[in-house]
């Protein structure tokens, strides 16, 4: 359900480049930047709070997209926290992904509980989150 201009996004491509052990920058196609830093105390995001981050935009648009397809009308705003926790056993990775969604909307609490489940089944995010899909590493020449 693409807007009128829109272009559904078939894949995401960044580039990282990591002066130091520290930090790196990370760059999309669109020559849009982001810092990523090793360490909480840093200025700019950790790779955990960039996995979060992805999940939590993806649900808020998700969850307007499921308030058009139910013909509730353009929400208000959204409030969608994500708390991504690391897992506990090994390997080193995140094991739980704990999501809050606030409406400013009057909706009542059924209204709401449909679109967040739904939300959660458009998300790319989410999907892929569930899926475990496959990470492929390798050199680039």
């Amino acid at each position: 359900m693409q807007g009128e201009g829109e272009v559904a996004v078939k894949s995401a491509k960044v580039w990282a480049h990591s002066p130091t052990a520290a930090s790196c920058t990370v760059t999309n196609d669109r020559e849009q930047t982001i810092a990523a830093v090793f360490s909480p105390r840093a200025e700019g995001f950790t790779p955990l709070e960039i996995q979060a981050a992805s999940l939590a935009a993806c649900i808020a648009a998700s969850v307007r997209i499921a308030a058009r397809a139910a013909d509730i009308g353009p929400l208000g705003q959204l409030d969608v926290e994500v708390e991504a926790i690391k897992a506990e056993d090994e390997p080193s990775r995140l094991g739980r992904f704990e999501v809050a969604v606030r409406f400013s909307d009057p909706l009542d609490e059924a209204v709401q509980d449909r679109l967040i489940h739904a939300a959660e089944d458009i998300c790319t995010i989410s999907n892929t989150l569930r899926a475990g899909d496959t990470v492929v590493v390798g050199r680039r020449a």
